[in-house]
């Protein structure tokens, strides 16, 4: 059984989704992102919000460069990245923003059952994007289809990001995952390349090799970027013992074979983080590496093109469970 409830939380639509083991939080005006999502036996929060949160819908912005501007309207949580990824792109005409339109678009909505369905039409690329998000138990899982409206094939990018934070995520926190390669990324690991390979759960970073499956303390100082690929499965799993919690994330991995891996633990100083950030970026995407369209276009050759009228649909579910006993 799922119950819907209707609020409002600074002027926003805020659709409250619960089972008898989680409750998720969906802002539909906002990209239809969930901005919240908790174990319901303790209250436990799962996903990591930004500092200021969900701002008064309206605030005020003063001008800055594409990822200020992002950062303005991010409340964290679990996000739509369509049809740019990571740095700004020009693309058809129009600037596309740091990860793209349909993290902001406003959604409308209806209740069909234990499912919330949310449709918007993007203004900057000619989509039209149908999310779906169901509960069952202690899953969470959120369908989306994008159609290509336009008369021409479009070059997009296209993942979801899912952002975790403390409690879930701490020193004791491990990270499992079905992947068989990581890329490194030079912007974050100096001396590297995108051509080098390494086995998961190894990678490059700044010169040494590192464990992504193990997480380091809040403050250690430390920021990583890698991208998985070559999936027996697409999945992966933070596990905490000390709280008896783990999450497994999978998804459809022929719409989305690569996975972005990007933690921040307090290396990155002045804006947005100023040295406080502490959270575990998954996206799992279309594309890489995490730097707009133009990019990926040039480093891998893994944008996705989608012909007029062509419509293509994916998935990806968090799934709650017990992780291994208190203590």
């Amino acid at each position: 059984m799922v119950d819907l409830e209707l609020t409002s939380v600074r002027d926003w639509q805020l659709l409250r989704l619960t089972t008898d083991e989680i409750s998720v939080d969906v802002v539909p005006g906002l990209g239809g992102t969930i901005v919240s999502l908790r174990r319901r036996s303790d209250d436990l929060e799962l996903l990591w919000q930004t500092p200021w949160g969900l701002r008064m819908r309206g605030a005020a912005s003063i001008p800055g460069n594409s990822e200020a501007a992002m950062m303005d309207s991010f409340p964290g949580g679990w996000q739509s990245l369509f049809p740019n990824g990571g740095d700004t792109a020009t693309a058809h005409g129009a600037e596309w923003g740091f990860d793209g339109e349909a993290r902001v678009a406003p959604f409308d909505w209806e209740q069909a059952g234990s499912s919330v369905i949310m449709k918007t039409r993007l203004v900057r690329s000619p989509f039209q994007i149908t999310k779906i998000i169901s509960l069952k138990g202690g899953q969470v899982t959120v369908g989306e289809t994008i159609r290509n409206v336009g008369g021409e094939p479009i070059e997009t990018m296209w993942g979801h990001q899912v952002i975790f934070g403390p409690p879930l995520l701490s020193a004791g926190t491990v990270v499992d995952a079905a992947a068989a390669i990581v890329h490194p990324d030079p912007s974050v690991s100096s001396g590297s390349s995108y051509d080098d390979i390494t086995p998961w759960p190894r990678t490059l970073m700044s010169g040494s090799m590192i464990n992504l499956r193990t997480l380091p303390v809040a403050d250690s100082y430390e920021t990583r970027l890698a991208y998985l690929a070559d999936f027996s499965r697409p999945l992966v799993s933070l596990t905490n013992p000390g709280l008896d919690l783990a999450v497994d994330l999978e998804w459809n991995s022929e719409a989305w074979p690569y996975l972005w891996y990007s933690l921040e633990a307090g290396r990155r100083s002045g804006f947005p983080w100023f040295s406080d950030g502490y959270f575990l970026a998954l996206t799992p995407s279309s594309s890489w590496p995490a730097h707009g369209l133009h990019d990926a276009r040039r480093e891998s050759s893994a944008t996705l093109w989608v012909s007029p009228d062509e419509a293509i649909s994916t998935h990806l579910s968090l799934t709650v469970r017990a992780g291994g006993g208190r203590g």
